[in-house]
This record gives structure tokens, C-alpha cells and sequence, in this order.
């Protein structure tokens, strides 16, 4: 796994290399950067790795809904993500800091994590694909901060959660 580099405008690609199977790889040309698997086809518990380290991401609550952020193999929380009713929502590092993420257009196709300041760190485009998802991240000028990687690997991972809930709403609408 190569180290993904982080400077502003770069880009990475986000795909599953196989259909059905819950497993994506971020990519910049042929190098995988990060990978990010599901435990199962059902489920929200996930495992994220790069060369800068392997996390578990989980949703949890019902009333009050949030995603946990952990290194992998650890029980205290590294981060936590509440959402929104209306989409996007807040992360917030135990360290103390804090990013927004917020839909970039109209539909929801494109999403960032801002920092504090307003700035764009991670942007997000995509998922898009019938059987397999591909999507694309882009690193924001504001992107001195050591959490690029899994700032694009989680928001990777809330996007796919945020479509798989809107193909079970409409199965249960229709």
C-alpha cells in the first residue's frame, strides 16, 4: 500500500473491484492507497486501512444516530460523526478538532469535509455505478492537516452508507 500523498488538487479514485463484494480501494493510477471492507453484506461495522494506519468505523443509536471512528483493535473512540436530519453532519476528534461535512450541490452528488474555518479539506464526488460504486476525492487546499486520508476514507464510507439507506427507503416507499 502506497503512502497517499496529500497537496492540494490532487486526486484519488474511489472503486470496488468486485460486484456484490463489500470492498473498496482508493487508488491514484494503479497504487492502492487505502482499502475500506465491510464485515459482511449486511451491516455497518467497516475496516479501513492505508499507510497511514488501519481504523474501524461503526454506526450506532437509533434516536440519536452517530458513526464511531476507532483505531483498529481499540475500544476508545478516536472520533465520532453525528449526522444531520437533512444530510451531512459534524465530526468530532477527541483531540478537540472538528470537521462539517456538507453537500456541495443540489442533488447530493458531491459532498465535503470542511475544517473550522469554512475550507474545504476532502471533497467528494460520487458514489456512482449500478453494481460496482466508483467515485473520485479530491484533496482541498486546506489540506495540511495529518487527517486527509481517513477524512477520505470515512467520508468514502457515510456516502455509501447515506445510498444503501436511500435504496432501503425506497424499497420500503414502494
Amino acid at each position: 500500500m502506497i503512502q497517499p500523498k496529500t497537496a492540494a488538487g490532487l486526486q484519488w479514485k474511489w472503486w470496488q473491484p468486485e460486484a456484490f463484494k463489500r470492498i473498496h480501494q482508493m487508488t491514484r493510477g494503479d497504487e492502492v492507497a487505502a482499502t475500506l471492507s465491510f464485515g459482511g453484506m449486511c451491516g455497518s461495522l467497516a475496516t479501513a486501512e492505508s499507510a497511514h494506519g488501519r481504523w474501524t468505523f461503526k454506526r450506532g443509536g437509533f434516536l440519536s444516530p452517530r458513526v464511531t471512528v476507532r483505531k483498529a483493535g481499540e475500544t476508545n473512540d478516536l472520533a465520532v460523526f453525528y449526522p444531520k436530519w437533512q444530510g451531512g453532519g459534524e465530526l468530532r476528534f477527541t483531540a478537540g478538532e472538528t470537521y462539517t461535512l456538507k453537500s456541495l450541490n443540489f442533488w447530493g452528488g458531491d459532498w465535503a469535509f470542511e475544517n473550522q474555518r469554512g475550507e474545504i479539506v476532502v471533497s467528494l464526488h460520487g458514489p456512482h455505478g449500478f453494481l460496482k460504486s466508483a467515485g473520485e476525492i479530491e484533496v482541498g487546499a486546506a489540506s495540511d492537516h495529518a487527517d486527509v486520508t481517513l477524512l477520505a476514507i470515512l467520508g468514502w464510507y457515510l456516502r455509501l452508507l447515506m445510498l444503501e439507506d436511500a435504496a432501503a427507503t425506497a424499497v420500503i416507499i414502494s
